[in-house]
């Protein structure tokens, strides 16, 4: 998958720090089986049920009120709003995801500088890049990470930076592997096809036994959160500081009810702008969790978005407002909920 790099445009990386002055350093696991599950759930939850608010409780398959709309663009001209919705609509459809080898979506982050952009990337094994796609799927520019390789990219992150935007990548997946975060500076898009980049890398081990982890996000701080993936219908918050190689262990939350395992495994986090609600997506569920306290994150609330076969990246978008979903497969769809 790896692309030619003929006339990239480099961007230079060094000393990112946040406005506040914190620096910034640094699976294919669900086959046919699973498919076969999520199916079997969601033709036996029905399609008329409304969200509970929490995630021990019995509610909805999210879904149900996707619609397809014509006039979908986001406004990206509207005031950025720095928390969640209130409410949300029905989900619409747009793209698809327009290169079929993009098949393996595990990430998503809405830009800041470049309205109307989703940074998005492959699973395990693709190339080492990100890719710049519009609201119709079209991928308008590739980001190459030098020095570094896809073993497990697992989610991809973006907050403010002393040189603007970065972009933060979380090579998090299968506990086996050596994880980091890889900080980029988030290129400002001028019409060039392909940009390269040397990332910040920061390694990092987890205080007790390593886990499996999909979810990561920046807290304003600019400070990582990864968000792991177990099979307990439970999922770890932990916390990456500055200059630290250890991770800090803030709190669980739960993903599912009493007895899931596969559908209940987090796939993919966001955090609103303002670091107070986490946005975390399993295979059959996406829920809102009050992080304002992150060492005591609140219950999860149920919030209704659309089904994928295997759905691995999730983002808010605070120009719009709402959120933006895309699955596996080939050429998959966008789905974007807005506010209600």
């Amino acid at each position: 998958m790896a692309k030619g790099r003929r006339g990239a445009k480099v961007i230079e990386e060094s000393g990112l720090r946040s406005p506040k002055g914190h620096r910034f350093t640094g699976s294919r696991e669900v086959q046919g089986k699973v498919v076969l599950l999520v199916v079997a759930c969601v033709a036996a939850s029905g399609s008329s049920r409304t969200p509970t608010d929490s995630a021990g409780s019995e509610g909805p398959v999210p879904g149900s009120a996707t619609d397809t709309a014509a006039d979908t663009a986001p406004d990206t001209a509207a005031e950025p709003l720095t928390g969640p919705c209130a409410t949300y609509v029905s989900a619409v459809v747009l793209g698809p995801v327009q290169d079929g080898a993009l098949d393996e979506i595990s990430g998503l982050a809405v830009s800041r500088q470049n309205p109307g952009i989703l940074w998005t990337h492959e699973d395990s094994g693709g190339a080492a890049d990100l890719y710049a796609l519009d609201s119709t799927g079209a991928t308008v520019a590739t980001l190459h990470l030098e020095g570094v390789t896809n073993n497990d990219w697992e989610d991809v992150a973006i907050g403010p930076c002393d040189v603007g935007w970065c972009l933060a990548v979380g090579e998090i997946g299968t506990a086996s592997w050596d994880h980091s975060v890889l900080i980029v500076e988030e290129p400002q898009l001028d019409g060039a096809a392909e940009y390269t980049a040397l990332p910040e890398v920061r390694s990092f081990t987890y205080p007790g036994d390593p886990e499996d982890a999909e979810g990561l996000a920046l807290f304003p701080d600019g400070t990582s959160l990864i968000v792991t993936k177990r099979t307990d219908a439970t999922a770890g918050l932990f916390q990456l500081q500055d200059d630290a190689t250890v991770l800090e262990w803030l709190g669980d939350v739960p993903t599912g009810g009493e007895g899931e395992d596969l559908t209940a495994r987090a796939t993919a986090v966001d955090l609103s702008t303002d670091g107070t609600t986490l946005l975390l997506r399993t295979y059959l569920h996406l829920y809102e969790v009050d992080v304002t306290d992150p060492r005591v994150p609140g219950v999860p609330r149920a919030v209704p978005f659309a089904v994928e076969l295997q759905g691995e990246a999730v983002a808010y978008d605070p120009l719009q407002g709402g959120f933006w979903q895309v699955g596996e497969g080939s050429k998959p769809s966008l789905f974007f909920t807005g506010c209600g």
